[in-house]
């Protein structure tokens, strides 16, 4: 070939040579045509993927050899092939995806035809990607990843139907046709219309459903393939189908717990909105409490199984049975004692009840488990380490955690947290100045931002400009969950009682089952020594909502000592203390103590409690009012 741009003939085809040329050594970076590419982004599609909207997951390179075209390599080719690679290289894939196009009509060359069908999936156009692929396809019928990729392509699109013979061929030349169904379930998940997708999955599985060599894996395929398409009812069948046909199975038995509780599951709020009911829809309490049921029957028969144990673990967390999860991660732990699961469950737990050491032990060991070099994202627990610090009033030691927080998804909480330390070190405007900067695009966004604010500010005991800033944002959103509960604390820091129960109520109509709210109002009127029945039966309530939550324990506590029911009292701090060791549960608790004669114990508790925290109002006032110094 005397000149590159010449005109010559190749055994099976000079149009090789030239893809080589251009695809690979011409222009660095781009994709080869002439060989396989190796996994990586720019292979073609093949399932789409959960983390965008098409983007792709790899297939395995074809083991099927094509006969190749013999094409003359004309200049005028060659300078088309250079002209679509040149422009992919200027971020003009359209024209490129064009010329490809025409390119691989004319040589009738498959490689050209996979190399458009990468050009479209880079540029997420599902509709030109499966043109090219149906070419592919068609210019490589025995090839499997064309076909593979052009039947996901159809499903991407939405053509299942057309779809379902090459997904039905692909199981049944597949050496593991269960392996295949899995991977086709995810495929099918991923489509425009998940409904329709499980409706082809369900027709392509039956035989494997019927088949008990294959059956208990496909009752959970198929299981997982309803819970993507929303069908509850399915999902659970289909698990709870696979756990009778192996009762002894791990597997099986997590597979239903999970597919019960992400049925139940309510949807989530978007990020960064305002604190709405924390309580459980009535469905998803019960789901969890199954779930939790046949997990505990599981682990009576096999103790062992660590998996499972887990997943029992974080069913309770998600029933706020936090005691009896509790308990279960410290079963974990002492099974496995450097198990990172555990380590990071326990150290939350214990920062939730406030028991800082402990929170910090957990924490340190779970750092040292993963090492320093475990490629782990860090930043939750630095944010929760900040925490640690912050709690045991290490104020600097909290704002270096959080200055090592680095990824997006928890920076603005870490701002956040780092506004609320300044106003522990008296520097509240700073704080508020930090806190605008967080960002406020949207209604969502400047909404939170001005509940902050508002904390901020009765954090600083600046009651009054609390109240004004949140009364303010509420009249342009009276119906604000977050807002109606902001402003009645922060009117009732100021002991406008009537404003308080007015906004609690109301946000009681508008979420007859936020716990918090009955418990705000039941423990504003115990503490007030007011309406004592009535308060009694707002706290029980919240109780019933939310049993293992420390604050609202800690009312139950504080509204039977009230009545003059010591004893019960009593009982009650202790519990709430144990989960929740606030220096607000200490000082009740220290009173009950002292008012029954346990004058000792009363001191000890009340003291330890201010040199943990001396910013308590409750405290500082019970120590006060008894007199007790150090």
């Amino acid at each position: 070939m005397a000149s590159i741009f010449g005109v010559c003939r190749l055994p099976r085809g000079p149009l090789a040579a030239a893809l080589a040329l251009v695809f690979c050594g011409a222009l660095p970076g781009c994709a080869s045509l002439a060989r396989p590419p190796a996994t990586g982004a720019s292979a073609p599609a093949a399932a789409v993927g959960p983390d965008a909207a098409g983007s792709v997951a790899n297939l395995p390179d074809s083991a099927a050899a094509e006969a190749l075209p013999d094409v003359d390599l004309t200049s005028e080719l060659l300078y088309r092939l250079v002209f679509a690679e040149i422009a992919l290289q200027r971020g003009e894939p359209g024209p490129a995806y064009g010329e490809l196009m025409r390119v691989a009509s004319q040589t009738r060359d498959p490689r050209v035809a996979r190399r458009a069908t990468e050009v479209a999936m880079a540029s997420r156009a599902l509709p030109q990607a499966l043109e090219a692929a149906e070419l592919w396809h068609k210019l490589a019928p025995s090839d499997l990843e064309a076909e593979q990729s052009y039947s996901s392509l159809l499903v991407a699109n939405g053509h299942h139907e057309q779809a379902r013979p090459l997904l039905e061929r692909q199981i049944a030349q597949s050496a593991n046709p269960i392996e295949t169904l899995d991977r086709l379930q995810r495929v099918l998940a991923h489509s425009p219309e998940p409904a329709q997708g499980y409706v082809v999955l369900n027709r392509i599985a039956q035989r494997y459903l019927n088949d008990p060599a294959t059956a208990f894996d496909a009752q959970l395929i198929v299981a997982r393939g309803a819970r993507a398409a929303g069908n509850n009812a399915d999902a659970v069948a289909h698990a709870r189908a696979a756990m009778a046909l192996r009762p002894d199975s791990e597997s099986g038995v997590i597979a239903v717990a999970q597919l019960l509780v992400e049925g139940g599951k309510a949807a989530a709020p978007a990020a960064g909105a305002p604190a709405e009911p924390e309580t459980k829809a009535a469905g998803s309490v019960g789901a969890h409490a199954e779930a939790a049921a046949i997990l505990a029957q599981f682990l009576q028969a096999h103790p062992e199984a660590i998996d499972a144990r887990l997943v029992y673990a974080r069913v309770l967390v998600g029933a706020d049975r936090l005691e009896e999860a509790q308990q279960q991660f410290e079963d974990l732990l002492r099974r496995a004692p450097q198990n990172p699961d555990s380590l990071f469950a326990l150290g939350v737990l214990a920062l939730e009840a406030e028991r800082f050491a402990d929170a910090r032990k957990y924490l340190e060991r779970y750092i040292d488990a993963l090492g320093a070099s475990s490629g782990h994202d860090m930043d939750l627990v630095y944010m929760n380490m900040s925490r640690v610090a912050e709690g045991e009033r290490r104020f600097d030691e909290a704002l270096e955690w959080l200055r090592k927080v680095r990824g997006p998804d928890q920076a603005a909480a870490a701002r956040q947290r780092e506004a609320f330390i300044l106003g522990h070190l008296n520097r509240a405007d700073e704080g508020m100045k930090l806190l605008q900067q967080l960002p406020g695009d949207t209604l969502e966004e400047r909404t939170q931002r001005l509940l902050l604010q508002g904390q901020l500010l009765r954090d600083a005991h600046r009651y009054q400009e609390s109240y004004d800033l949140l009364d303010q944002a509420l009249r342009s959103s009276p119906d604000d969950s977050g807002l109606l509960y902001e402003t009645a604390m922060s009117a009732e820091r100021l002991d406008r009682i009537d404003v308080m129960e007015s906004r609690l109520r109301r946000l009681l109509a508008l979420h007859p089952d936020y716990a918090h709210a009955y418990n705000a109002l039941g423990y504003s009127l115990a503490d007030r020594n007011i309406r004592l029945q009535e308060a009694y039966q707002l706290i029980d309530h919240a109780l019933t909502l939310s049993p293992d939550d420390g604050f609202i324990v800690d009312s139950m506590g504080w509204v039977q000592y009230r009545l003059g029911n010591l004893t019960a009292a009593r009982a009650a701090l202790t519990r709430a203390f144990r989960l929740k060791a606030d220096p607000d549960v200490a000082a009740h608790l220290g009173e009950v103590l002292w008012a029954m004669g346990d004058h000792s114990g009363a001191r000890t508790l009340l003291l330890d409690a201010q040199r943990r925290d001396g910013d308590s109002d409750t405290l500082r006032e019970t120590l006060q009012r008894l007199n007790i110094q150090p």
